[in-house]
């Protein structure tokens, strides 16, 4: 097999998992319309409840049923994320007959994951965001049920404003600049633009780093995959929990705080200069941050490469194979 990538082998190998699987796909599409249809007709008839109790407006009604569906939305698309992330290799490897006409296709494995990382991310994505246009447009036809005219309308632009506008915002409340005055009253005295930029890039590397983990999990598990991280993620904060616990009384004990950077500057004379500014060392420690993020993002999603591609999959130590005396990175 040519090594080079190509990508209309990435187009032939997508369009295959998508027609083979097209029944598991449109099973995943009507789950999305049923649970945003659901949601929005219980909460008309919700809202209708209220306004007769509490005299709301009508006008109000269409604006608060978008208000509403936004957390749900973002919920449902988030557990989505996270189960189709888990099954990263669980669908095309489901069967060892399924699995060995995958492994036999002519193309590459970086063509094959790159397919099925667009499906599990991309595809995933714009599915939830159809089934909630098609969700209203169907909610529309039911409008004339509650015969309250004020619930014609979209949802789907407000939820998509909703993604810009909680950037907007993070980048406005990171951006400020905040003072002590006498009497403990904070006030912003200003406001920093590069600071902005640094919580918005790290609330976002943030949201890929979980992501990948997932996709890296679904790539080395291939049965109940999401179960196994989910258990390895409350282990791991289990382990966060009793080691924030026991470092309590020395991050509180300012005393502590202060004799262990005098021990380090006595070795490594200026190893803070920025200490004396908190400000300063907090932007510092949200560019590590990010440069760490990602640097992890990529790191797992090249395990996950390794994982999935076919020489691994194929090595002794896989359940397709007679032994499982191999080494995963042979």
């Amino acid at each position: 097999m040519n090594k080079t990538f190509s990508f209309t082998r990435l187009g032939a190998v997508l369009k295959r998992d998508i027609v083979v699987n097209r029944w598991s796909y449109l099973f995943t599409f009507f789950t999305f319309f049923a649970a945003f249809l659901a949601f929005q007709l219980i909460k008309m008839n919700d809202l209708i409840g209220v306004s007769l109790r509490y005299d709301i407006h009508p006008e109000q009604f269409m604006p608060s049923l978008a208000s509403g569906c936004e957390p749900f939305f973002y919920s449902i698309l988030a557990l989505a994320l996270m189960c189709a992330a888990s099954e990263m290799c669980g669908v095309p490897l489901k069967t060892k007959g399924r699995g060995l006409n995958y492994l036999m296709m002519p193309a590459s494995n970086l063509e094959k994951f790159l397919s099925r990382a667009l499906i599990v991310t991309i595809v995933l994505i714009v599915m939830a965001f159809a089934a909630l246009l098609f969700a209203d447009l169907v909610r529309m036809l039911c409008v004339p049920l509650f015969e309250v005219k004020e619930f014609y309308g979209f949802t789907l632009p407000r939820i998509l404003g909703e993604i810009g506008e909680t950037f907007s915002s993070l980048y406005r409340t990171g951006s400020e600049e905040w003072d002590v005055i006498e009497g403990g009253i904070v006030t912003v005295i200003g406001n920093n633009p590069y600071k902005g930029c640094l919580t918005v890039s790290i609330f976002a590397m943030a949201i890929l780093f979980v992501h990948s983990l997932f996709i890296l999990g679904g790539c080395f598990w291939r049965k109940a995959a999401i179960v196994k991280i989910l258990l390895v993620w409350f282990m791991a904060g289990l382990t966060i929990a009793w080691i924030a616990i026991k470092l309590e009384p020395i991050m509180t004990d300012s005393s502590r705080i202060a004799e262990i950077f005098s021990f380090i500057d006595r070795f490594l004379p200026d190893a803070f200069p920025f200490i004396e500014s908190l400000p300063e060392a907090l932007m510092l420690l949200r560019s590590v941050g990010i440069v760490l993020l990602l640097a992890f993002t990529i790191l797992n999603w090249w395990l996950s490469y390794r994982l999935f591609s076919r020489k691994q999959v194929v090595a002794p130590g896989h359940l397709f194979a007679k032994h499982r005396s191999g080494h995963l990175f042979r």
